[in-house]
């Protein structure tokens, strides 16, 4: 005769073992990755910067690193007194301020 095994305290969790913490995927590393370089950036145009030195530190080639176009695209930065690179201040939005101090805007 056959012995049945006890599956009591081994429950499954979508494939994964109760209580056991998940390993993270790619795509969840780089979001988190790119939330926290987005903070980055947010505290270093906070400090009052140029459009100048944001495109020196900022500036990236990689399609994967794209912080700054981000932050530009989500309405958290922009640009005052147009005109040339070394003039034009960089500046939060209220939206920007807001994902700083982890408030709403």
């Amino acid at each position: 005769m056959r012995q049945l095994r006890s599956r009591a305290g081994r429950r499954r969790n979508g494939g994964a073992e109760v209580g056991k913490p998940r390993q993270p995927s790619a795509e969840t590393s780089e979001k988190a990755a790119a939330a926290a370089l987005t903070l980055q950036l947010l505290g270093f145009v906070a400090d009052g910067r140029t459009y100048g030195e944001t495109m020196e530190a900022w500036r990236s080639t990689c399609p994967h690193l794209s912080i700054w176009e981000d932050a530009v695209r989500g309405g958290l930065v922009r640009l005052e007194n147009g005109g040339a690179m070394n003039a034009s201040r960089v500046v939060l939005t209220p939206a920007g301020k807001a994902k700083r101090t982890g408030k709403r805007a």
